[in-house]
Protein backbone atom coordinates (compact mmCIF):
# COMPACT_ATOMS: atom_id res chain seq x y z
CA UNK A 1 0.00 0.00 0.00
CA UNK A 2 1.53 3.38 -1.18
CA UNK A 3 1.16 5.94 1.53
CA UNK A 4 2.03 9.94 1.68
CA UNK A 5 2.24 11.06 5.08
CA UNK A 6 1.41 14.67 5.31
CA UNK A 7 2.82 16.41 8.68
CA UNK A 8 5.43 18.75 9.44
CA UNK A 9 9.00 18.53 7.82
CA UNK A 10 10.67 20.10 9.78
CA UNK A 11 13.50 18.74 12.10
CA UNK A 12 12.81 21.79 14.76
CA UNK A 13 9.03 19.82 15.01
CA UNK A 14 7.76 18.02 17.40
CA UNK A 15 9.58 14.85 16.05
CA UNK A 16 13.20 16.45 16.01
CA UNK A 17 14.39 15.07 12.46
CA UNK A 18 13.12 15.35 9.13
CA UNK A 19 12.72 11.86 8.37
CA UNK A 20 10.26 11.01 10.82
CA UNK A 21 8.46 9.00 7.95
CA UNK A 22 10.55 6.25 8.24
CA UNK A 23 9.88 4.88 12.08
CA UNK A 24 5.85 5.93 11.55
CA UNK A 25 5.82 3.78 8.48
CA UNK A 26 7.70 0.82 9.99
CA UNK A 27 5.80 0.88 13.05
CA UNK A 28 2.66 0.75 10.84
CA UNK A 29 3.43 -1.60 8.86
CA UNK A 30 4.13 -3.90 11.82
CA UNK A 31 1.24 -2.66 13.75
CA UNK A 32 -1.17 -3.54 10.15
CA UNK A 33 0.67 -6.35 8.80
CA UNK A 34 0.56 -4.54 5.89
CA UNK A 35 3.39 -3.83 3.18
CA UNK A 36 3.36 -0.12 3.67
CA UNK A 37 5.54 1.73 0.94
CA UNK A 38 6.37 5.17 2.15
CA UNK A 39 6.02 7.94 -1.19
CA UNK A 40 8.28 10.35 1.36
CA UNK A 41 8.31 13.89 0.26
CA UNK A 42 11.85 14.66 1.91
CA UNK A 43 13.65 12.27 -0.36
CA UNK A 44 14.94 12.05 -3.46
CA UNK A 45 17.22 10.22 -5.10
CA UNK A 46 20.88 10.69 -5.50
CA UNK A 47 21.66 12.98 -8.27
CA UNK A 48 18.39 14.81 -7.99
CA UNK A 49 18.88 18.61 -8.25
CA UNK A 50 16.09 19.64 -5.63
CA UNK A 51 15.63 23.42 -5.00
CA UNK A 52 13.70 24.18 -2.09
CA UNK A 53 13.52 27.66 -3.49
CA UNK A 54 11.46 26.51 -6.55
CA UNK A 55 7.91 26.33 -5.40
CA UNK A 56 6.59 24.80 -8.04
CA UNK A 57 8.93 22.13 -8.06
CA UNK A 58 8.20 21.36 -4.14
CA UNK A 59 4.62 21.92 -4.91
CA UNK A 60 4.27 19.71 -7.64
CA UNK A 61 6.34 17.74 -6.69
CA UNK A 62 4.45 16.45 -3.87
CA UNK A 63 0.74 17.16 -6.20
CA UNK A 64 2.67 14.09 -7.84
CA UNK A 65 3.30 11.93 -4.91
CA UNK A 66 -0.34 12.46 -3.45
CA UNK A 67 -1.95 11.76 -6.51
CA UNK A 68 0.47 8.26 -6.75
CA UNK A 69 -0.42 7.34 -3.52
CA UNK A 70 -3.21 4.88 -2.35
CA UNK A 71 -3.94 6.29 0.57
CA UNK A 72 -3.33 9.67 2.13
CA UNK A 73 -1.98 9.88 5.99
CA UNK A 74 -1.87 12.99 7.83
CA UNK A 75 -0.25 13.45 10.83
CA UNK A 76 -2.40 16.32 12.28
CA UNK A 77 0.38 17.06 15.22
CA UNK A 78 0.05 20.18 17.25
CA UNK A 79 2.35 22.18 15.40
CA UNK A 80 1.20 20.98 11.99
CA UNK A 81 2.40 23.46 9.03
CA UNK A 82 0.31 24.92 6.31
CA UNK A 83 2.03 22.60 4.01
CA UNK A 84 -0.21 19.95 5.82
CA UNK A 85 -3.68 21.36 5.51
CA UNK A 86 -2.57 21.98 1.86
CA UNK A 87 -1.55 18.16 1.48
CA UNK A 88 -5.04 17.70 2.82
CA UNK A 89 -6.51 19.59 0.39
CA UNK A 90 -4.87 18.57 -2.86
CA UNK A 91 -5.44 14.87 -1.56
CA UNK A 92 -9.48 15.97 -1.92
CA UNK A 93 -8.68 17.38 -4.99
CA UNK A 94 -7.63 14.09 -6.54
CA UNK A 95 -10.24 11.99 -4.89
CA UNK A 96 -7.91 10.12 -2.57
CA UNK A 97 -8.72 8.15 0.66
CA UNK A 98 -7.56 11.20 3.66
CA UNK A 99 -7.23 9.66 7.25
CA UNK A 100 -6.47 11.74 9.95
CA UNK A 101 -3.96 11.10 12.76
CA UNK A 102 -5.34 13.62 15.12
CA UNK A 103 -3.91 12.39 18.70
CA UNK A 104 -6.52 12.43 21.27
CA UNK A 105 -5.94 15.59 23.57
CA UNK A 106 -4.06 17.36 20.60
CA UNK A 107 -5.77 20.88 19.40
CA UNK A 108 -7.65 18.93 16.96
CA UNK A 109 -9.24 15.78 19.17
CA UNK A 110 -10.46 17.05 22.44
CA UNK A 111 -12.90 15.33 24.99
CA UNK A 112 -14.26 18.66 25.71
CA UNK A 113 -12.98 21.94 24.17
CA UNK A 114 -14.77 25.33 25.40
CA UNK A 115 -15.42 28.11 22.65
CA UNK A 116 -17.02 31.25 23.16
CA UNK A 117 -18.14 30.36 26.93
CA UNK A 118 -19.76 27.20 25.32
CA UNK A 119 -18.53 23.75 25.92
CA UNK A 120 -17.96 20.71 23.26
CA UNK A 121 -17.87 17.34 23.98
CA UNK A 122 -16.26 14.88 21.76
CA UNK A 123 -14.63 17.95 19.51
CA UNK A 124 -13.34 17.47 16.39
CA UNK A 125 -11.91 20.32 14.64
CA UNK A 126 -14.37 21.40 11.65
CA UNK A 127 -11.32 21.23 9.00
CA UNK A 128 -10.12 17.86 9.92
CA UNK A 129 -13.97 16.07 10.13
CA UNK A 130 -15.02 17.39 7.33
CA UNK A 131 -11.74 17.11 4.83
CA UNK A 132 -10.70 13.65 6.49
CA UNK A 133 -12.62 10.56 5.04
CA UNK A 134 -11.57 8.84 8.50
CA UNK A 135 -9.99 10.45 11.78
CA UNK A 136 -8.33 7.93 13.92
CA UNK A 137 -6.76 9.41 17.27
CA UNK A 138 -3.50 7.00 17.78
CA UNK A 139 -1.33 4.82 15.67
CA UNK A 140 -3.35 1.33 16.42
CA UNK A 141 -6.19 2.77 15.28
CA UNK A 142 -4.91 3.98 12.12
CA UNK A 143 -3.32 0.79 11.48
CA UNK A 144 -6.61 -1.10 12.17
CA UNK A 145 -8.26 1.36 10.27
CA UNK A 146 -5.72 0.62 6.93
CA UNK A 147 -5.72 -3.31 7.67
CA UNK A 148 -9.87 -3.12 7.76
CA UNK A 149 -10.19 -0.44 4.90
CA UNK A 150 -13.47 0.45 6.45
CA UNK A 151 -12.77 3.76 4.70
CA UNK A 152 -13.55 1.77 1.45
CA UNK A 153 -17.10 1.06 2.24
CA UNK A 154 -17.83 5.24 2.07
CA UNK A 155 -17.30 7.06 -0.65
CA UNK A 156 -14.60 8.62 -0.72
CA UNK A 157 -14.56 12.55 -0.12
CA UNK A 158 -13.63 15.01 -3.01
CA UNK A 159 -13.03 18.54 -3.49
CA UNK A 160 -16.69 18.85 -3.44
CA UNK A 161 -16.86 19.05 0.55
CA UNK A 162 -16.53 22.96 -0.45
CA UNK A 163 -19.48 23.31 -2.06
CA UNK A 164 -21.20 21.10 -0.22
CA UNK A 165 -20.67 22.55 3.15
CA UNK A 166 -21.54 26.10 1.40
CA UNK A 167 -24.49 24.91 0.29
CA UNK A 168 -25.57 23.42 4.04
CA UNK A 169 -24.75 26.59 5.48
CA UNK A 170 -26.49 28.13 3.12
CA UNK A 171 -29.79 26.41 3.16
CA UNK A 172 -30.02 25.61 7.10
CA UNK A 173 -28.22 28.80 8.26
CA UNK A 174 -27.64 31.91 6.17
CA UNK A 175 -31.09 33.19 6.95
CA UNK A 176 -30.21 32.97 10.77
CA UNK A 177 -27.04 34.83 10.66
CA UNK A 178 -27.57 38.40 10.64
CA UNK A 179 -24.14 39.37 10.92
CA UNK A 180 -23.47 38.44 7.54
CA UNK A 181 -27.04 39.11 6.15
CA UNK A 182 -26.06 42.81 7.28
CA UNK A 183 -23.16 42.93 5.24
Amino acid sequence: MKLYIAGKVSKDSSFKTHYWRDGFSAELSKKSGLKIINIDPTKSAAGFKFDHTDSKLIYGRNCYMINMSDVVVVYLSDDISVGGSQEMLIAKYYGKPLIGLAPKGGKFNLAKKEIFGRVYKKYVDPYVFIACDKVVGNMTELAKALKKGDWKKKKVKNIKIIDESLRYYKQNFLKQDKYLISQ
